[in-house]
């Protein structure tokens, strides 16, 4: 039995969809219904029913499934253990972060990195998501987040700030603060007429203009001069275009976070610290002091 094959399995009896299993994986829709039917050709069985609403465990499928989720904690676990021994300055990092931040603020650091280390790889994986660190979905999470988990090791960097901003024409031609005023809020998070973020906002009065859950989407938007947008200071930077229109609030603490058992890696030793020896830097752009 394959072990690639029972990762997709777990992958599609874990998942809500096929559609979401195959995005996890990174692979297509085709490839992981076609892995699916070469195991189940290799077992003689047949581990799902598939029907309207998606594929459904078989009472074969769901005996599978605890095995495989065994055998996944200690392959898991294994890799972890072999990784932590580790010593050399060489090979790849598999590093997790939301976009936003790695476009605007991380990048240069990266580039500085892999110039200093030269033998080490940075894999970049642009996600809001939490990554489960167990399964080595990834080495390091750069998170936002006031509470790791409690399996992980990391530094805290900073404090993320958030305020809102315009483009400086869009600015010239609003009164934000007079209660006629025609000026939109960029929208995000779960669409609804009248948002918490807003009511507590400079200005509650304003009404939302579209809908963009990604930060750069919501930052071009505003260039745009589409509305406002209550957006991170960090990912503002010193673009003279906009103007921050309220005083930075307070958001989440920003992480760098490894596996416990991975400390001693000495690849993600030396990229935990210097990222962390650029802390303070880092955190001056959190805060949006260095961009006003």
């Amino acid at each position: 039995m394959n072990w690639d094959d029972l990762k997709i399995f777990l992958a599609v009896a874990e998942a809500p969809s096929m559609r979401t299993a195959a995005k996890n994986l990174r692979v297509s829709h085709s490839t992981v219904s076609r892995r699916i039917e070469s195991l189940e050709k290799q077992l003689a069985a047949r581990l799902f029913d598939r029907t309207p609403e998606g594929y459904r465990l078989t009472p074969a499928g769901k005996d599978l499934l605890p095995i495989s989720q065994e055998l996944r904690e200690k392959v898991d676990a294994y890799g972890i253990k072999v990784l932590g021994r580790d010593t050399e300055l060489e090979g790849q990092i598999n590093v997790t972060m939301p976009d936003a931040v790695a476009v605007a603020v991380l990048m240069p650091y990266f580039a500085e990195f892999q110039t200093l280390y030269p033998d080490i790889t940075l894999k970049i994986d642009d996600s809001i998501e939490v990554y489960d660190l167990n399964r080595r979905e990834a080495d390091i999470a750069l998170r936002f987040t006031n509470e790791p988990a409690d399996h992980l090791i990391g530094r805290r960097i900073g404090k993320a700030y958030q305020a809102a901003y315009a483009h400086k024409e869009y600015a010239k031609k609003h009164v934000f603060s007079d209660p006629y005023c025609k000026a939109r809020w960029i929208g995000w998070g779960t669409p609804e007429e009248n948002p918490m973020w807003i009511k507590s906002s400079p200005f509650p009065h304003l009404q939302m203009a579209g809908h963009f859950d990604n930060p750069l989407i919501q930052r071009e938007a505003v260039r745009q001069q589409m509305g406002l947008g209550f957006l991170p200071c960090a990912i503002m930077g010193g673009d003279k275009s906009f103007v921050r229109l309220s005083d930075p609030q307070p958001a989440m603490d920003f992480w760098i976070l490894t596996h416990r058992d991975l400390r001693s890696t000495e690849r993600l030793k030396v990229f935990r610290d210097f990222i962390f020896s650029n802390a303070t830097e880092l955190a001056r752009k959190l805060s949006g002091e260095s961009a006003h």
